[in-house]
């Protein structure tokens, strides 16, 4: 009888600890379809003026205006929102994008996917979403291989902008860092 007890408590311990993660996990889910509406928009606000900053003035002094302006133009369409929204890489240009050790474990995931021949997905964990940046011809011309994809000039603009810049080196459909949502 009181092996049956014992046995009987240890499920319904289990039990219980089983609806506690639970009703935990529904707590820290969020609504993807807003969160990446707004990975979407700032996306948009930062290739739509950076595509027009070269058109403007050529590739290699649009660098300056990504210097200035990148992550400020990121943490608008945050601020708007109220959430705290950045992007980071392995390979970072700016120091300030760098990625911490749970962004680099999320960034390897989505290498080793990509290197399997599949689509990155966004993904959620806790009140964070991370959603994959994949390199296309157009980011080539400033994070691909010096005197092939990326011009001279630009490859010098980069140096001088960013005496550590790291990212170079791309070619298409790589993984060049992760768009960060902190939904909370």
């Amino acid at each position: 009888m009181k092996k049956v007890f014992i046995f009987c408590t240890t499920v319904l311990s289990a039990i219980l600890l089983m609806n506690c993660t639970t009703a935990q996990s529904n707590k820290n889910t969020i609504d993807l379809p807003t969160a990446l509406s707004y990975v979407s928009e700032t996306k948009d606000l930062l290739m739509g003026t950076l595509m027009k900053k070269i058109k403007e003035n050529g590739t290699e002094n649009a660098l300056e205006f990504c210097n200035l302006n990148a992550i400020p133009l990121t943490q608008t369409v945050g601020e708007k929102y109220h959430k705290k929204i950045k992007r980071v890489s392995d390979k970072n240009r700016n120091p300030n994008n760098a990625a911490n050790a749970k962004e680099l474990a999320i960034i390897s995931q989505y290498k080793a996917q990509l290197f399997a021949g599949k689509e990155p997905q966004p993904l959620v964990e806790k009140n964070q979403l991370y959603v994959p940046i994949v390199t296309n011809s157009q980011c080539l011309k400033c994070h691909g291989t010096v005197g092939s994809t990326i011009e001279n000039k630009t490859a010098e603009k980069i140096k001088s902008l960013y005496p550590k810049d790291l990212a170079i080196g791309y070619k298409e459909n790589e993984l060049r860092g992760l768009f960060v949502v902190q939904m909370k």
